[in-house]
């Protein structure tokens, strides 16, 4: 009872929050049965039956099972007894307790702990085995599934009337050998049996001569070979003949890791090899043998801790060079470059690189993961090693000719970019096939962005059973130039080369463009392609754009292909143009060049200064030939069709006697009005030798001659306009005879009018139009041309007062002068 409360509470402790503070444990108000009993048959249907005491109202029972969740059964009113059914059981170790509910609270009425167990499996795969030197045979067998009861075996041994039992509480059994006859056969039966049933084996066929296996060796000492291979070196002993034995390891780093399988390498009779361990690492290591005869193994030995060292580089490192330009007769520049070893291919730390010239060797420290280091070396050099030399070890030197072979170059091609331009994928073929045994080393693929010297030359390492590349880490729109080289023992062969972008972009500049020639129709353009830098791309073609300086003139695009030698003739409108010019690539047209002017050059000035003054010379001997004709039809052809006024003469003033008088006399009178001639008042006529003399006293004019001379002063004041009169000096000399008697008073017009007037003529086709007087042009005897007359020969003296203030004009043409 005391243990069962004890149950109970621990039971109550680990139910965690489903009974806390809310239940007790009280063994007076009943106790749980079951039927069948424990231990019961897995797989039986149990009937587990709650005794109650006592029950009261409204109280409720209901059953537990642990470590199960809890059953959702559902709960029964209060009885004496309270059953429940538990359907194919296949637990073999659990919990029931009974509770009781009442009012909210708890109670455990009783509980109990139940087993299951299954009838033992037939015994099956029986094996013996023994050694020459052991006086024991051991047997073994496969009992099959867990009883999860406690399960006995027994072992009938036979052979003709004698038999031998013996038993044994695990599935294997140690036989005497003493019992035995090596050469007889045993009969071997398994029996096994528990409270649910028993088995049998089926019979066993013991022959001790064929149970016999080797010896179990044993490890006498381990060791590690070169500490870049991490290999171990496994020494044992056994007291069989090991040149008939073959031996096998396996070994695990930790002993909780399954033990694994390693294939080994023979050394001699007693010492085997395991590759590919890691380093730094505690193994435990097991060995047997087999016989080569009968096949049968050993037992494994007893395991052997032993611990492998750090891992020293195992690989050449990947070493380049680049050579430089200047190269004495003994000397020449050389840097070598090379990459540091990755870290997962050795223990420790690298502690420094050596570099071998031959003659001697220089250390170099480089914490980066791409080291060079520049050197002067002899001219007839043909190669340097590069190693590296770490904590647990060094690495095999790595060579790096500075010779060329004269090998044909690879031939290399492009494929397509990566999606995202990082990266661009190579390949070659070498026209020279590899034979086995031949020199060649491996492949060297170079890169570098052009124009160099803004980027570190980028290279890799490749090995000759493969023909491409993938060049990591490019940037788009930067041109890589890519080549590769064939390495062997007698150097490197001449590189294939190749340009090449990761992806393009639209150039980031114009071409710069020019004007060579330009004539009426056709211009010829040349033009100079931005920096490889700002191309960001192969340049597939051009356009040129043309807009001549009229206003809202249209652009017009000349595509150009990317073939011509930067230059080529186009087709232009006429007069001045302006020229701008963009490039594109696969990705596009980019942004245009410069924007310059042109206009369509002249004619040579050789030319212009022959034929200018010869068209010259032509012209003025035409206009001197036709000027007088050409001038006579002019004047006719605009007397017919324009103004009357328009073919009129002008007066000139030069001919103005009166300014002459007012020059000669150094008087100047004052103006009123604005003509250039100045104006006279009053004015008499006189006789052609004294001009403009005064006249005190005149005769009267006739009736005739005052009506004439009325018309002509009328016509001058109104108009404004300086009538002129033409007087012939050179006229008929009857005509001009003075008249005699009193008609040629001293102080009259008398003979003085009549020369002055004798002459005169008047243009009547001025007269309608009212502008005053002119003096006719053209010959004046010709009688077509010659105005009407007016005969005042008879008139002695006219007096005429101007009160307006203007003095007429009176022309006197000389002998043989046309007057103008």
């Amino acid at each position: 009872m005391t243990l069962w409360r004890c149950f109970i509470a621990f039971l109550l402790s680990t139910s965690g929050p489903l009974f806390a503070g809310c239940q007790e444990f009280d063994d007076s108000l009943g106790y749980l049965s079951v039927e069948p009993p424990s231990p019961f048959l897995l797989g039986s249907d149990l009937l587990v039956s709650c005794h109650i005491n006592k029950c009261e109202w409204r109280s409720e029972v209901s059953l537990v099972m642990k470590p199960w969740p809890e059953i959702p059964w559902e709960r029964h009113d209060c009885s004496r007894v309270v059953t429940f059914k538990l359907p194919d059981v296949r637990r073999p170790r659990f919990h029931l307790y009974c509770r009781l509910h009442k009012d909210g609270s708890v109670n455990i009425v009783g509980g109990l702990t139940l087993k299951g167990g299954w009838p033992p499996d037939k015994p099956e795969n029986i094996t013996c085995e023994t050694t020459s030197t052991s006086p024991w045979v051991e047997c073994q067998w496969r009992a099959g599934r867990n009883t999860h009861v406690p399960t006995s075996y027994r072992v009938s041994l036979s052979s003709g009337n004698s038999t031998w039992n013996w038993s044994s509480e695990a599935d294997k059994v140690v036989l005497p050998k003493t019992e035995m006859n090596v050469n007889q056969r045993y009969r071997f039966v398994v029996s096994a049996d528990n409270r649910f049933g028993r088995s049998r084996s089926d019979p066993f066929t013991l022959e001790p001569t064929r149970i016999l296996v080797p010896q179990s060796p044993r490890i006498t000492h381990i060791h590690f070979g070169n500490s870049s291979a991490m290999e171990a070196v496994l020494h044992w002993k056994t007291a069989e003949n090991s040149s008939q034995l073959t031996a096998s390891v396996r070994l695990r780093p930790a002993s909780s890791s399954p033990w694994e399988a390693r294939e080994v390498t023979r050394l001699s009779q007693d010492e085997v090899r395991v590759d590919d361990l890691q380093p730094l690492a505690d193994y435990r290591f097991q060995i047997r043998t087999c016989s080569t005869a009968t096949r049968k193994c050993s037992k494994w030995s007893q395991e052997v801790v032993s611990r492998s060292p750090g891992k020293g580089p195992s690989q050449p490192l990947h070493a380049w060079r680049i050579l430089s330009n200047r190269k004495s007769s003994s000397m020449q520049n050389v840097t070598v470059l090379w990459k540091a070893p990755p870290p997962k291919t050795f223990s420790g730390q690298v502690e420094y690189y050596k570099v071998d010239e031959g003659r001697g060797s220089r250390q170099v420290v480089c914490a980066t993961s791409l080291c060079r280091f520049s050197l002067q070396v002899p001219s007839d050099l043909e190669a340097l090693a590069v190693s590296v030399v770490a904590t647990y070890g060094t690495s095999p030197p790595a060579s790096v000719p500075l010779t060329f072979s004269g090998d044909p170059e690879p031939a290399l091609r492009l494929t397509d970019p990566v999606a995202n331009g990082s990266a661009i994928l190579v390949s070659w073929d070498w026209v020279r096939p590899r034979a086995p045994g031949s020199d060649e080393l491996y492949y060297i693929v170079e890169w570098t962005s052009v124009p160099g010297g803004k980027s570190e030359l980028g290279w890799i390492q490749v090995s000759l059973d493969r023909n491409n590349a993938s060049i990591q880490g490019l940037s788009v729109g930067v041109r890589y130039n890519i080549s590769v080289y064939v390495v062997s023992r007698g150097g490197v062969s001449t590189p294939s080369s190749i340009l090449a972008y990761s992806g393009q972009l639209k150039p980031d500049a114009g071409p710069s463009v020019s004007v060579l020639e330009h004539n009426a129709t056709h211009l010829l353009v040349q033009w100079e392609n931005p920096p490889v830098e700002l191309q960001r791309g192969f340049i597939n073609n051009y356009t040129v754009y043309l807009r001549t300086l009229r206003m809202h003139s249209q652009e017009i695009p000349v595509a150009v292909a990317a073939t011509h030698h930067r230059k080529t003739w186009l087709k232009c409108p006429e007069g001045a143009v302006a020229v701008q010019m963009s490039a594109s690539t696969a990705a596009g047209e980019g942004r245009r060049g410069n924007l310059i002017y042109s206009r369509p050059t002249e004619p040579a000035a050789g030319l212009t200064m022959v034929v200018v003054p010869v068209l010259a010379v032509v012209a003025v001997t035409v206009q001197l030939a036709c000027w007088s004709c050409f001038r006579q039809r002019i004047k006719a052809r605009v007397a017919l069709f324009g103004p009357d006024w328009l073919v009129e003469g002008l007066p000139k003033p030069g001919n103005s006697q009166a300014i002459k008088l007012l020059l000669d006399a150094g008087s100047e009178p004052s103006f009123s009005y604005t003509d250039s001639d100045p104006p006279l008042s009053p004015i008499s006529f006189v006789s052609g030798k004294d001009l403009y003399p005064l006249v005190p006293s005149v005769r009267h004019p006739t009736k005739s001659e005052s009506s004439f001379l009325e018309t002509i002063v009328l016509a001058t004041l109104n108009n404004g306009y300086k009538p002129q009169l033409t007087v012939d000096t050179q006229g008929d000399q009857s005509d001009q005879t003075a008249p005699t008697g009193d008609d040629s008073g001293s102080g009259g017009f008398g003979p003085t009018l009549g020369n002055l007037l004798s002459g005169l003529e008047l243009d009547s086709s001025s007269w309608p139009n009212m502008m005053g007087l002119e003096c006719t042009r053209g010959n004046l005897s010709d009688p077509e041309d010659r105005p009407p007359v007016v005969d005042l020969q008879s008139a002695t003296a006219v007096e005429v007062s101007l009160t307006g203030g203007y003095i007429p004009q009176i022309c006197i043409p000389s002998s043989g002068q046309e007057v103008e």
